[in-house]
């Protein structure tokens, strides 16, 4: 019996254990891998006191400091249900046996929404990337794609204006569809950014790299196909949270996840406390879902104490 499991090993999980352990908590990290969205990351530069490490280098760095601390991380494991258990505990069913615990940290954040389309999957880290804050600064007086004008895709094709010299903002809806006016404006307004709406990327053409994007849009009341030149293509499509070995132990929002108490990081499930990108926390950066594990873990320390 563990006083805690925490599932998922990215910047919030690793968080929460390093603070759990020096609770004394007796605690156990489930996890498929270590490091989550991040170690994808080309580079990093805006998590505080780092700068210019690789997603991987950087979970490298938390790995080594949650292992210096002595906490346990089982790594290659899939989550399969978690469960109630009696007397106030709950069941972790895994590929690697079974765990209880007297509560529970669910830190497995988000995945990307795939682009699914001919020559997507061969060519991601080729100039396909889900992370215009990681990656923008790579695509330097180049020409690239943005798939999706919601929020995120109207951020990331601002971010590009820096640095890009010529952005391609494809949007599937008849008009832009982000909360953001000022945004929408600039950007109409900017030289570097073409907009197509009513448009629906078909196939990434490439070799080693990406050079371009083929996609459908209608023109003059007709469907029409284009081909762009492009040497990077942003996905701002949406991410799915982590979350199929749950079923409907706690509330979930309209984008399926977690709803937390923005002050403990409590689920609607006593005992059960979540943190980072796959709870309601309205901001999925990196050093964010730190701060939210750090979080969650002080307040499960103050719930077993009670």
């Amino acid at each position: 019996m563990y006083d805690l499991i925490i599932i998922g090993a990215g910047p919030a999980g690793l968080s929460a254990a390093i603070y759990a352990i020096r609770k004394k908590l007796n605690t156990l990290v489930l996890s498929g891998n270590v490091g989550g969205q991040v170690i994808e990351a080309h580079t990093i530069d805006n998590y505080l006191g780092i700068f210019g490490l690789s997603g991987a280098e950087l979970v490298e760095k938390f790995h080594e400091h949650a292992r210096t601390l002595g906490v346990i991380i089982k790594e290659g494991v899939n989550v399969k249900v978690l469960t109630k258990a009696e007397a106030e505990s709950f069941k972790i069913i895994t590929s690697q046996g079974d765990f209880e615990a007297k509560s529970v940290i669910v830190a497995t954040g988000k995945k990307y929404r795939q682009l699914d389309i001919p020559g997507a999957k061969k060519l991601e880290r080729r100039g396909i990337t889900y992370c215009a804050t990681c990656d923008a600064p790579l695509f330097k007086n180049k020409m690239v794609a943005v798939i999706g004008a919601g929020d995120a895709g109207l951020d990331a094709t601002w971010q590009l204006t820096k640095y890009a010299s010529k952005i391609y903002l494809l949007n599937k809806y008849p008009e832009l569809r982000g909360d953001d006016i000022q945004r929408q404006e600039q950007l109409k307004k900017s030289p570097l950014v073409e907009i197509f709406n009513n448009c629906e990327p078909r196939e990434v053409k490439g070799d080693k790299f990406v050079t371009s994007l083929i996609f459908s849009y209608n023109g003059s009341g007709q469907k029409k196909q284009k081909e762009i030149a492009v040497q990077g293509i942003f996905v701002e499509i949406g991410s799915v949270p982590i979350l199929d070995f749950l079923n409907s132990l706690v509330k979930l929002n309209g984008r399926g996840e977690i709803i937390i108490n923005p002050e403990t990081n409590a689920s609607s499930e006593t005992g059960i406390f979540a943190a980072g990108d796959v709870t309601n926390i309205p901001h999925k950066q990196m050093i964010v879902a730190a701060g939210e594990g750090a979080k969650a873990a002080l307040s499960v320390y103050n719930y077993l104490k009670k």
